[in-house]
Protein backbone atom coordinates (compact mmCIF):
# COMPACT_ATOMS: atom_id res chain seq x y z
CA UNK A 1 0.00 0.00 0.00
CA UNK A 2 2.30 2.39 0.95
CA UNK A 3 6.36 2.44 0.43
CA UNK A 4 8.50 4.83 2.09
CA UNK A 5 12.08 4.78 0.77
CA UNK A 6 15.29 6.12 2.07
CA UNK A 7 13.51 9.72 2.89
CA UNK A 8 14.91 12.42 3.61
CA UNK A 9 13.74 16.01 4.93
CA UNK A 10 16.18 18.95 5.84
CA UNK A 11 14.80 22.45 6.85
CA UNK A 12 16.42 25.91 5.78
CA UNK A 13 17.37 27.48 9.09
CA UNK A 14 19.36 30.73 9.73
CA UNK A 15 22.38 28.11 11.09
CA UNK A 16 21.84 26.17 7.85
CA UNK A 17 20.70 23.11 6.61
CA UNK A 18 19.05 20.99 9.36
CA UNK A 19 18.02 16.99 8.34
CA UNK A 20 14.43 16.69 10.18
CA UNK A 21 13.91 12.84 8.93
CA UNK A 22 16.99 10.89 7.86
CA UNK A 23 16.69 8.29 5.79
CA UNK A 24 13.67 6.61 6.63
CA UNK A 25 12.50 3.07 5.35
CA UNK A 26 8.95 1.45 6.18
CA UNK A 27 6.09 0.21 4.08
CA UNK A 28 2.39 -0.37 5.03
CA UNK A 29 0.30 -2.97 3.82
CA UNK A 30 -2.94 -2.78 2.85
CA UNK A 31 -5.50 -3.07 5.52
CA UNK A 32 -2.62 -2.80 7.90
CA UNK A 33 -2.27 -0.87 11.31
CA UNK A 34 0.70 0.88 11.74
CA UNK A 35 2.16 2.67 14.98
CA UNK A 36 4.97 5.34 14.97
CA UNK A 37 5.94 6.53 18.45
CA UNK A 38 8.63 9.02 19.62
CA UNK A 39 9.55 12.22 22.12
CA UNK A 40 7.92 15.71 20.41
CA UNK A 41 10.73 16.70 18.07
CA UNK A 42 11.40 13.11 16.67
CA UNK A 43 9.99 13.60 13.41
CA UNK A 44 6.63 11.51 13.66
CA UNK A 45 4.31 14.95 13.03
CA UNK A 46 7.04 16.62 9.60
CA UNK A 47 7.11 12.54 8.59
CA UNK A 48 3.02 12.06 8.45
CA UNK A 49 3.01 15.94 6.55
CA UNK A 50 5.81 14.60 4.17
CA UNK A 51 3.49 11.76 2.99
CA UNK A 52 0.46 14.49 2.93
CA UNK A 53 2.95 16.74 1.00
CA UNK A 54 1.95 19.37 3.45
CA UNK A 55 4.88 20.99 4.58
CA UNK A 56 5.49 23.89 3.58
CA UNK A 57 8.83 24.79 0.96
CA UNK A 58 10.71 26.43 1.83
CA UNK A 59 11.79 26.29 4.55
CA UNK A 60 11.04 22.13 4.42
CA UNK A 61 12.28 20.11 1.79
CA UNK A 62 12.16 16.66 0.44
CA UNK A 63 15.79 15.92 -0.62
CA UNK A 64 16.12 12.30 -1.22
CA UNK A 65 13.84 9.14 -1.43
CA UNK A 66 10.75 7.31 -2.35
CA UNK A 67 7.20 8.03 -1.31
CA UNK A 68 4.86 5.49 -3.25
CA UNK A 69 1.79 4.45 -2.56
CA UNK A 70 0.48 1.47 -4.62
CA UNK A 71 1.62 3.08 -8.08
CA UNK A 72 1.76 6.49 -7.53
CA UNK A 73 5.05 8.32 -6.30
CA UNK A 74 3.85 11.23 -4.03
CA UNK A 75 6.97 13.05 -4.53
CA UNK A 76 6.78 13.77 -8.20
CA UNK A 77 2.98 15.47 -7.86
CA UNK A 78 2.30 18.79 -8.25
CA UNK A 79 -0.04 20.72 -6.44
CA UNK A 80 -2.81 20.00 -8.43
CA UNK A 81 -2.29 16.55 -8.04
CA UNK A 82 -1.62 16.68 -4.70
CA UNK A 83 -5.13 18.10 -4.10
CA UNK A 84 -6.67 15.16 -5.90
CA UNK A 85 -5.43 12.69 -3.95
CA UNK A 86 -5.75 14.36 -0.29
CA UNK A 87 -9.14 13.00 0.85
CA UNK A 88 -9.72 10.72 -1.84
CA UNK A 89 -6.43 8.18 -1.65
CA UNK A 90 -4.71 8.97 1.40
CA UNK A 91 -6.29 11.61 4.54
CA UNK A 92 -5.13 12.80 7.45
CA UNK A 93 -6.82 13.11 11.16
CA UNK A 94 -5.09 15.80 12.60
CA UNK A 95 -4.23 16.15 16.65
CA UNK A 96 -6.26 19.39 17.30
CA UNK A 97 -9.89 18.83 16.32
CA UNK A 98 -10.86 22.35 17.08
CA UNK A 99 -7.98 24.32 14.29
CA UNK A 100 -8.78 21.45 12.18
CA UNK A 101 -12.20 22.20 11.76
CA UNK A 102 -13.78 25.46 10.40
CA UNK A 103 -15.60 27.28 12.77
CA UNK A 104 -17.49 29.49 10.19
CA UNK A 105 -19.29 26.41 8.81
CA UNK A 106 -21.58 23.40 10.33
CA UNK A 107 -19.82 20.05 9.72
CA UNK A 108 -22.04 18.97 7.43
CA UNK A 109 -21.07 21.45 5.14
CA UNK A 110 -17.03 20.60 6.00
CA UNK A 111 -17.54 17.33 5.14
CA UNK A 112 -20.45 17.41 2.18
CA UNK A 113 -17.29 19.33 0.94
CA UNK A 114 -15.38 16.31 0.20
CA UNK A 115 -18.39 14.51 -1.68
CA UNK A 116 -18.99 17.80 -3.94
CA UNK A 117 -15.19 17.78 -5.11
CA UNK A 118 -14.54 14.40 -4.73
CA UNK A 119 -17.47 13.01 -5.99
CA UNK A 120 -19.40 15.27 -8.40
CA UNK A 121 -22.70 14.82 -5.77
CA UNK A 122 -25.19 17.76 -5.42
CA UNK A 123 -25.79 19.19 -2.04
CA UNK A 124 -28.32 17.46 -1.11
CA UNK A 125 -26.41 14.28 -1.85
CA UNK A 126 -23.53 15.26 0.02
CA UNK A 127 -25.75 16.18 3.08
CA UNK A 128 -27.44 13.17 3.37
CA UNK A 129 -23.87 11.26 2.74
CA UNK A 130 -22.25 13.60 5.86
CA UNK A 131 -25.39 12.63 8.09
CA UNK A 132 -23.92 8.88 6.98
CA UNK A 133 -20.46 9.50 7.99
CA UNK A 134 -21.25 10.59 11.10
CA UNK A 135 -23.89 8.09 11.96
CA UNK A 136 -20.46 5.59 11.34
CA UNK A 137 -18.58 7.38 13.45
CA UNK A 138 -20.81 7.31 16.58
CA UNK A 139 -22.26 10.81 16.65
CA UNK A 140 -25.61 10.39 18.33
CA UNK A 141 -28.71 12.34 16.08
CA UNK A 142 -26.76 12.89 12.73
CA UNK A 143 -29.52 14.63 11.58
CA UNK A 144 -29.74 16.97 13.94
CA UNK A 145 -25.73 17.46 14.64
CA UNK A 146 -25.06 17.59 10.60
CA UNK A 147 -26.30 21.17 11.41
CA UNK A 148 -23.95 22.44 14.10
CA UNK A 149 -21.16 24.08 14.16
CA UNK A 150 -17.58 23.22 15.87
CA UNK A 151 -17.64 25.13 18.88
CA UNK A 152 -21.40 23.67 19.99
CA UNK A 153 -19.52 19.72 20.10
CA UNK A 154 -17.69 18.31 22.73
CA UNK A 155 -13.77 17.54 22.12
CA UNK A 156 -14.43 13.99 21.65
CA UNK A 157 -17.22 14.63 18.98
CA UNK A 158 -15.32 17.22 17.44
CA UNK A 159 -12.52 14.47 16.56
CA UNK A 160 -15.07 11.63 15.60
CA UNK A 161 -16.18 14.44 13.15
CA UNK A 162 -12.42 14.98 11.73
CA UNK A 163 -12.46 11.04 11.47
CA UNK A 164 -15.32 11.33 9.50
CA UNK A 165 -13.69 13.53 6.93
CA UNK A 166 -10.88 11.68 6.75
CA UNK A 167 -12.66 8.73 5.62
CA UNK A 168 -15.36 10.46 3.69
CA UNK A 169 -13.11 10.27 0.47
CA UNK A 170 -12.74 6.81 1.17
CA UNK A 171 -9.09 6.50 0.92
CA UNK A 172 -6.61 4.00 1.07
CA UNK A 173 -4.43 5.52 3.42
CA UNK A 174 -5.38 7.29 6.78
CA UNK A 175 -2.65 9.01 9.02
CA UNK A 176 -3.68 9.88 12.31
CA UNK A 177 -1.51 12.34 14.37
CA UNK A 178 -1.82 11.88 18.04
CA UNK A 179 -5.71 11.76 17.70
CA UNK A 180 -6.13 11.68 21.34
CA UNK A 181 -3.91 14.28 22.88
CA UNK A 182 -6.26 16.83 23.53
CA UNK A 183 -9.06 14.55 25.10
CA UNK A 184 -9.48 13.29 28.31
CA UNK A 185 -8.72 9.71 29.12
CA UNK A 186 -12.45 8.05 28.82
CA UNK A 187 -12.97 9.77 25.51
CA UNK A 188 -9.28 8.67 24.16
CA UNK A 189 -10.62 5.07 24.97
CA UNK A 190 -13.72 5.83 22.90
CA UNK A 191 -11.55 7.32 19.92
CA UNK A 192 -9.02 4.33 20.08
CA UNK A 193 -11.79 1.76 19.92
CA UNK A 194 -13.43 3.87 16.59
CA UNK A 195 -10.32 3.54 15.04
CA UNK A 196 -9.86 0.08 15.27
CA UNK A 197 -13.32 -0.82 14.58
CA UNK A 198 -13.10 1.35 11.67
CA UNK A 199 -10.01 -0.23 10.40
CA UNK A 200 -11.17 -3.87 11.13
CA UNK A 201 -14.50 -3.07 9.09
CA UNK A 202 -13.54 -1.06 6.04
CA UNK A 203 -9.90 -2.68 5.77
CA UNK A 204 -8.46 0.75 5.25
CA UNK A 205 -4.49 1.42 6.09
CA UNK A 206 -3.88 3.00 9.05
CA UNK A 207 -0.82 5.09 10.73
CA UNK A 208 -1.30 6.17 13.92
CA UNK A 209 1.11 8.68 15.35
CA UNK A 210 1.44 8.71 18.91
CA UNK A 211 4.06 9.63 22.35
CA UNK A 212 1.91 7.19 24.34
CA UNK A 213 3.02 3.46 24.41
CA UNK A 214 -0.06 2.24 25.55
CA UNK A 215 -1.70 3.50 22.48
CA UNK A 216 0.31 1.53 20.30
CA UNK A 217 -0.30 -1.68 22.76
CA UNK A 218 -3.92 -1.18 22.54
CA UNK A 219 -3.93 -0.56 19.03
CA UNK A 220 -1.37 -1.53 16.10
CA UNK A 221 0.02 -4.63 15.04
CA UNK A 222 3.61 -3.08 14.07
CA UNK A 223 5.46 -0.24 15.69
CA UNK A 224 7.93 2.08 14.39
CA UNK A 225 10.11 4.13 17.21
CA UNK A 226 11.68 7.08 15.81
CA UNK A 227 14.04 9.39 17.41
CA UNK A 228 15.97 12.32 16.40
CA UNK A 229 14.93 11.98 13.04
CA UNK A 230 15.71 8.55 12.89
CA UNK A 231 13.45 4.73 12.69
CA UNK A 232 15.92 3.11 15.94
CA UNK A 233 13.55 0.10 16.21
CA UNK A 234 10.53 -1.64 14.10
CA UNK A 235 8.86 -4.80 15.11
CA UNK A 236 5.26 -6.32 15.42
CA UNK A 237 3.98 -4.77 18.72
CA UNK A 238 4.42 -8.32 20.96
CA UNK A 239 7.95 -8.27 20.04
CA UNK A 240 8.34 -4.62 21.18
CA UNK A 241 6.49 -5.13 24.15
CA UNK A 242 8.00 -8.21 25.21
CA UNK A 243 11.78 -7.81 23.85
CA UNK A 244 12.36 -4.43 22.88
CA UNK A 245 15.99 -3.78 21.38
CA UNK A 246 17.17 -0.49 21.56
CA UNK A 247 17.86 1.10 25.23
CA UNK A 248 15.28 4.24 23.56
CA UNK A 249 12.80 1.52 23.76
CA UNK A 250 13.88 -0.01 26.93
CA UNK A 251 14.07 4.02 28.69
CA UNK A 252 10.14 4.36 27.71
CA UNK A 253 9.17 0.78 28.83
CA UNK A 254 10.39 1.43 32.30
CA UNK A 255 9.21 5.25 32.42
CA UNK A 256 5.55 3.54 31.91
CA UNK A 257 3.85 3.66 35.59
CA UNK A 258 3.39 0.11 37.04
CA UNK A 259 0.00 0.26 37.68
CA UNK A 260 -0.32 -2.65 39.81
CA UNK A 261 2.05 -1.53 42.47
CA UNK A 262 1.58 2.77 42.83
CA UNK A 263 0.11 2.18 45.77
CA UNK A 264 2.85 0.11 47.38
CA UNK A 265 5.44 2.82 49.53
CA UNK A 266 8.26 1.17 47.90
CA UNK A 267 8.39 1.65 44.45
CA UNK A 268 10.47 4.74 44.38
CA UNK A 269 10.48 7.02 41.88
CA UNK A 270 9.40 6.28 38.48
CA UNK A 271 12.46 5.80 35.89
CA UNK A 272 13.57 8.08 33.59
CA UNK A 273 15.71 8.46 30.20
CA UNK A 274 18.25 11.07 31.51
CA UNK A 275 19.37 14.27 29.66
CA UNK A 276 17.21 15.43 26.28
CA UNK A 277 16.96 15.25 22.96
CA UNK A 278 19.53 16.64 20.91
CA UNK A 279 19.22 19.80 18.60
CA UNK A 280 18.81 18.58 15.24
CA UNK A 281 21.42 21.14 14.10
CA UNK A 282 23.73 19.69 16.65
CA UNK A 283 23.47 16.19 16.62
CA UNK A 284 26.51 14.31 18.38
CA UNK A 285 28.90 12.18 15.79
CA UNK A 286 27.99 8.70 15.86
CA UNK A 287 25.11 7.26 17.39
CA UNK A 288 22.30 10.48 18.05
CA UNK A 289 21.04 8.69 21.39
CA UNK A 290 24.65 8.02 23.11
CA UNK A 291 24.50 10.89 25.20
CA UNK A 292 21.16 9.22 27.29
CA UNK A 293 22.32 5.85 27.00
CA UNK A 294 23.49 3.65 29.85
CA UNK A 295 25.06 1.28 27.26
CA UNK A 296 27.55 3.46 25.84
CA UNK A 297 30.28 1.97 24.83
CA UNK A 298 33.32 3.82 22.47
CA UNK A 299 31.96 3.22 18.94
CA UNK A 300 28.92 4.76 19.41
CA UNK A 301 31.24 7.86 19.41
CA UNK A 302 32.82 7.07 16.31
CA UNK A 303 30.51 5.80 14.26
CA UNK A 304 26.37 5.69 13.30
CA UNK A 305 25.09 2.30 13.82
CA UNK A 306 23.65 0.30 11.07
CA UNK A 307 19.81 -0.37 11.28
CA UNK A 308 20.02 -4.43 11.58
CA UNK A 309 17.46 -7.02 11.72
CA UNK A 310 18.19 -8.91 14.91
CA UNK A 311 15.36 -11.44 14.26
CA UNK A 312 13.01 -11.60 11.74
CA UNK A 313 10.89 -8.72 11.20
CA UNK A 314 12.56 -7.15 14.49
CA UNK A 315 15.36 -4.42 13.70
CA UNK A 316 17.38 -2.03 15.74
CA UNK A 317 19.80 0.87 15.11
CA UNK A 318 21.98 -0.09 17.92
CA UNK A 319 25.93 -0.89 17.93
CA UNK A 320 24.75 -3.98 20.84
CA UNK A 321 23.01 -5.68 17.98
CA UNK A 322 24.75 -4.80 15.03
Amino acid sequence: MLTVRDLCVDFQTASGSVRALDHINFTVAAGEMLGIVGESGCGKSVLARAIMRLLRSPPATITAGELRLGDIDLVDQDEARMRELRGRVVSMVFQEPMTALNPKFSVGNQISEIFTTHFSMSRADAMRRSVDMLRMVGIPDPETRVHSYPFQMSGGMRQRVVIAMALAGEPQLVLADEPTTALDVTIQAQILDLIRDLNTRLGTSMILITHDLGVVAETVSKVIVMYAGQIVEMSTTRALFENPLHPYTLGLHRSIPDMAGTATRDQGPLPEIPGSVPSLDRLPHGCYFQGRCPHRMKICEERQPPFTEVTPGHSARCWLHA
